[in-house]
């Protein structure tokens, strides 16, 4: 029998469950590992890194002064050939990690985002960040939707979200009454950017000023009638 419209409902709830319990573990496991980091003193300075000392990781050296891959249509059949042996050991060093790769400019080490703790920024790097958010305007709260994100523990927490975005972009969200990172189960707009508002309000005083200026105007010719209608009884 085809399944009801509420049986499809049930099943559609289950499946955005497990995709957010899914997400919830992937990111306990991510907050972990960061501890593990922290707790055991993994973390190498930029300058330790420079000077050649290894990840503590996975061994392999974190700045190599080997210089960035070129783009695989670019590579020549001898750098293919160390190319194609890097990723083959890549993958059996990190077979069930399922995270990001990071390297940095200058190295062709290729570092597993769950197992190698990644190196600090660059002062350069801080600087040129600092630059971006300073020449980006104070948010203004007129340009931001608020949404409402159902989270596996059952409570709901609001996210604010620019306008322009189509919805919040993180599958897992902090939950300040459990203490917790949660998965987010599905996401509602609660509350419509203000800034569709602020447009209506722009067009409504246009047509305002439009409004006054016609005013005005026939002000004007009425004005010019008026006087004409009283030099005519004055000749009467």
């Amino acid at each position: 029998m085809p399944l009801t419209e509420e049986q499809k409902a049930e099943r559609a709830q289950k499946r955005r469950m497990t995709s957010a319990l899914k997400e919830e573990a992937r990111a306990h496991r991510d907050e972990a590992r960061r501890q593990e980091w922290c707790d055991k003193g993994m973390y190498l300075t930029r300058e330790q890194a420079a000077a050649g000392e290894a990840c503590r990781g996975c061994g392999l050296p974190v700045i190599d002064n080997l210089g960035s891959w070129p783009g695989t249509m670019y590579l020549t059949d001898e750098q293919r050939v160390i190319y194609d042996a890097d990723q083959k050991r890549y993958r059996e060093m990190h077979p069930n990690c399922d995270a990001h790769r990071w390297s940095i400019a200058v190295s062709r080490a290729t570092h597993c985002g769950y197992c190698c703790p990644p190196i600090p920024m660059s002062r350069e790097q801080a600087e040129g960040i600092q630059r971006i958010f300073a020449t980006v305007s104070e948010r203004r709260e007129g340009e931001m939707d608020i949404w409402a994100r159902s989270l596996t523990c059952g409570h709901v927490v609001e996210q604010s979200v620019h306008h322009t975005n189509r919805e919040p972009g993180f599958s897992t969200q902090w939950c300040p009454e459990c203490g917790l990172t949660r998965g987010v189960v599905e996401s509602e707009k609660v509350v419509e950017t203000a800034a569709q508002t602020a447009e209506a309000n722009r067009r409504r005083d246009d047509k305002i000023s439009e409004a006054e200026r016609e005013l005005k105007k026939a002000e004007k010719v009425a004005a010019g009638a008026r006087k004409k209608l009283a030099a005519l009884q004055v000749d009467l």
